[in-house]
């Protein structure tokens, strides 16, 4: 366990605890495949401009920022995804990471256990800011880069902030502001040094991102009812009254349902593919067609190429506070033509959709796995006598989804509607889903553009995967915003504007993220609720607002105004 840990909540290395009692029965693998497969969407390319598929309160650097959270909060490299191993010791799902917003993925164990992390004042965290140290690459190599060794790997707190060209430059961003921090310090105490000044930084940048989850990401992604009383509750005791779910003695680490089912709705935000700069915009991984997944993408893992840094985080992230939307023209979806201005873009709807790209991940995504013959074998195992849906490459690329809805079976969390029972008990004005919102969208043969909502198996409608539940749940403002066309088909032009482009999570996904967000937050001794001063404000670019536009300014970074 880490020295470096600090907070009366959980360590590194304990089991994941639960919201509600474990599930006695799984469900069928078979059901699990055929629901992944219905979940993916058509392949698509990447454009510039208004897209069907965009949800207007979440623009797109969210989806990284809510990426890094994850990185932050959680990594389980332990449990496996058979069921036929549930009853081993060392395959039960444990938490690697400290559970709490203490950005241990960032500064590791400190620069007094991991000095080759931090500079020689022992506060500053070291990363590429020349064109020396160059692997050897096939392409030209950015200026400013994470830290790396020479073989290319980003020497960080977690691999996993290297995954792709995005959030590699998110983690970048946070080293560059905690750098920012510290030089403002030493400029206002020129006598502070060495540890002092590391630590009154550290707290500075971990306060920050903490006032930055719960006040700029909890609201674009939870709708406002959900969240109300926790936020208008100023203190602590009075929260503590109003967990339903996360309550105080389940806080020795995360629950399992928000690590296998509530956070990983930002999968679904994920886009086909973004553009970066005036020169490049490519797909976030390889699409399912491609029989060389080695070709460009966005995929890490290695030096940043020159040609994937993102000129203008305006690409990325707005100047404007939750529920103010952009106000372009969205009438008509972009077609191929190539935009190279500085345009926001937007995160995919939070929906049981999931982008093509994430239908077949390249393995150096892949969770690592004790089985021989690694991940892939054990999910093969697992949905026997069903195959991966891969064709193009051997071994088969699992999906996203499959692995989700197997995590979830092998953690034996409930589904969406036990926890709804759950809030309902507690008197919040939950609504179990009807058959018609439990439903994926599948594409018209022959009738391009259109589309028709197909609900999900029989079997699965009255006890519902939590991770599909809570998607569904997000989606279910749309299916009543949007029209039936003459055919009994739905246009997804009516996806650009109104409720059919708007989606948050609703009472399920978006309280238990909420409950322990705030949770976590409560329960740490020094997160700032707290333990920052009572007038404490954090240093940040722009007006001062917290939004982390503002966290990328302070840290010198462009961003359109």
């Amino acid at each position: 366990m880490s020295g470096f840990g600090h907070g009366s909540v959980g360590t590194r290395e304990q089991a994941f605890t639960t919201l509600l009692d474990l599930r006695k029965e799984g469900y069928p693998p078979h059901k699990l495949v055929q629901l992944a497969a219905n979940i993916k969407a058509e392949v698509d390319t990447v454009k510039d401009g208004p897209d069907p598929e965009e949800n207007l309160w979440v623009p797109a650097g969210y989806t990284y920022f809510g990426q890094f959270i994850d990185h932050d909060l959680t990594f389980d490299n332990t449990s496996s995804l058979n069921p036929a191993d549930a009853g081993q010791q060392d395959r039960l799902p444990s938490n690697l990471r400290t559970p709490r917003f203490d950005l241990d993925s960032l500064y590791g164990d400190g620069p007094d256990a991991q000095p080759f992390l931090y500079a020689e004042d022992g506060a500053s965290l070291l990363f590429k800011d020349s064109h020396e140290n160059q692997s050897q690459t096939c392409y030209e190599q950015a200026t400013q880069d994470l830290l790396r060794s020479p073989n290319g790997r980003a020497i960080i707190g977690d691999k996993r902030n290297d995954e792709n060209s995005i959030i590699s430059q998110i983690h970048l961003a946070f080293v560059k502001y905690h750098n920012a921090v510290v030089q403002k310090l030493k400029k206002d105490d020129p006598q502070l040094t060495g540890t002092a000044l590391f630590n009154q930084a550290r707290n500075e940048v971990r306060w920050t991102y903490q006032k930055l989850v719960i006040e700029d990401f909890l609201p674009r992604i939870v709708k406002a009812e959900v969240l109300a009383d926790l936020k208008n509750a100023t203190t602590r005791e009075q929260r503590q009254k109003l967990y339903a779910l996360y309550t105080k003695e389940k806080r020795t680490n995360l629950p399992r349902e928000f690590v296998v089912a509530a956070y990983r709705f930002g999968h679904s935000g994920v886009r086909t593919g973004y553009r970066l700069n005036r020169e490049t915009r490519l797909s976030i991984f390889p699409p399912s067609d491609d029989p060389k997944p080695d070709d460009d993408s966005l995929l890490g893992f290695e030096p940043l190429p020159k040609a994937h840094v993102i000129d203008d985080w305006g690409r990325f992230f707005p100047n404007t506070q939750p529920g103010v939307f952009p106000t372009e023209n969205r009438d008509k979806a972009a077609d191929e033509t190539v935009h190279t201005e500085v345009r926001l873009q937007l995160a995919y709807k939070i929906d049981p959709t999931l982008v093509d790209p994430l239908g077949v991940l390249p393995p150096p995504v892949l969770p690592t796995s004790a089985t021989v013959g690694g991940l892939v074998k054990e999910v093969e195992d697992t949905i026997s006598p069903d195959k991966l849906p891969d064709t193009e490459v051997n071994p088969p690329r699992p999906s996203l989804a499959l692995l989700n809805l197997l995590r979830g079976n092998t953690y034996k969390v409930q589904g969406g509607q036990a926890i709804a029972n759950v809030l309902k008990k507690n008197s919040f004005p939950v609504k179990i889903l009807e058959p018609k919102y439990l439903s994926t969208r599948k594409a018209v043969d022959g009738k391009k553009g259109f589309f028709k909502f197909e609900e999900i198996d029989s079997t699965l409608q009255k006890d519902t995967p939590l991770w599909f539940y809570i998607l569904a749940e997000a989606q279910a403002s749309v299916v009543d915003a949007i029209k039936l066309d003459k055919d009994g088909t739905f246009n997804e032009e009516q996806l650009l504007n109104g409720g059919g482009a708007k989606t948050q999570l609703g009472w399920v996904g978006g309280r238990i993220v909420a409950e322990v967000f705030y949770g976590l937050l409560d329960s740490d001794s020094e997160s700032y609720f707290n333990a920052a001063p009572e007038h404490w404000k954090p240093m940040l670019g722009g007006n001062g607002e917290v939004i982390f536009a503002n966290l990328l300014k302070f840290a010198g970074l462009i961003i359109a105004n």
